[in-house]
């Protein structure tokens, strides 16, 4: 029975420990838990404000590759413009002498003169033409001779 005395003595002198172990773990808990909601809602602002930086960031990016396209187009637009003016200008030029009709009219004996005339060439290509003529018809002679 002395046993079971002290043993109830000594659980009731253990009993306000106890108490005290149980109210400081629960101040403990209640604590905790409020830092981790404060801490979690200052990580939700932190991103909150991110995702707005993002937002903004990629709005930007959207006005500019609109503003890059717009400039592509008009590039585009002017490139078709200074190819057209190109083409104009060299279908207007006119025709470069045709050394075809050259070749015809000095197999019909044409002069330097006849050449400069009716084909536009320079003396010196004329006679060019007519020296490299005379050189083929030499060579076909000896060739079939």
């Amino acid at each position: 029975m002395l046993e079971l005395v002290s043993s109830w003595a000594l659980s009731a002198s253990m009993h306000p420990i106890l108490l005290i172990i149980a109210a400081s773990t629960a101040i403990l808990g209640c604590s905790m838990a409020v830092y981790n909601a404060r801490l979690l809602i200052k990580q939700k602002r932190q991103q909150d404000l991110i995702n707005r930086r993002l937002h903004e960031d990629m709005a930007s990016l959207s006005k500019s590759a609109i503003g890059m396209g717009q400039k592509v187009l008009e590039t585009e637009r002017r490139l078709a413009e200074v190819l057209k003016k190109q083409f104009t200008i060299l279908n207007s030029q006119p025709e470069h002498p045709s050394y075809d009709q050259a070749s015809r009219l000095i197999a019909m004996g044409a002069t330097e003169n006849d050449l400069v005339s009716s084909c536009g060439f320079s003396h010196s290509e004329a006679e060019l033409l007519l020296s490299l003529n005379r050189k083929r018809q030499g060579n076909f002679e000896t060739a079939v001779h």
